[in-house]
């Protein structure tokens, strides 16, 4: 418990300083200047979902074990808390969605272990009884949470709709 407590931490310490970097240094031509999301469909999560899902996957074996994953959401959400936005990269497109809540700058250490918690048992609810996470299931677990937030049901997010997904790509406790 302790290695997957660090593994955490050595994550969501090299998503800080990729962070603070950019912070320090703002660029005019920056990936996130003036694309907000304003409409994104459920082609669109999917693709986002399996270009996280490259990079999440350290040992290059093509599923996540629940390490990986836990890490992927800790990184996700102490990124959304320390821009404001989480980003969503569509193969090079890298538009952002506001957070509707302002967001602590950094997360906490119970934070941490908050998210670690939650997202191994998403992880066990998705993964199978393989106990691994391949691309699709990853994906499914994004549609899911897409589709919670879709509101109305139509197949796309907007406005509030946008909101909740971001809420819950970044992991906050209060409600939008």
């Amino acid at each position: 418990m302790t290695t997957i407590f660090l593994n955490s931490l050595a994550a969501a310490g090299a998503a800080i300083a990729i962070a603070f970097s950019s912070i320090a240094a703002p660029d005019a031509d920056s990936a996130y200047d003036g694309k907000a999301v304003t409409h994104l469909s459920k082609t669109d999560v999917a693709s986002h979902a399996l270009h996280n899902f490259m990079r999440a996957d350290r040992d290059l074996d093509h599923v996540l074990d629940v390490d990986e994953f836990a890490a992927l959401s800790i990184v996700t959400a102490e990124l959304a808390h320390l821009n404001g936005f989480i980003a969503i990269d569509n193969g090079g497109a890298v538009r952002t969605i506001s957070l509707p809540v302002a967001a602590p700058a950094a997360l906490s250490a119970a934070d941490h272990t908050r998210i670690d918690a939650v997202s191994r048992h998403t992880f066990y609810a998705f993964a199978g009884e393989d106990s691994r996470l391949d691309g699709s299931e990853y994906v499914r677990l994004q549609n899911a949470v897409f589709e919670q937030a879709d509101l109305n049901g139509n197949g796309a997010l907007v406005k509030k709709e946008l909101d909740i997904f971001a809420q819950r790509q970044a992991q906050l406790t209060t409600g939008v």
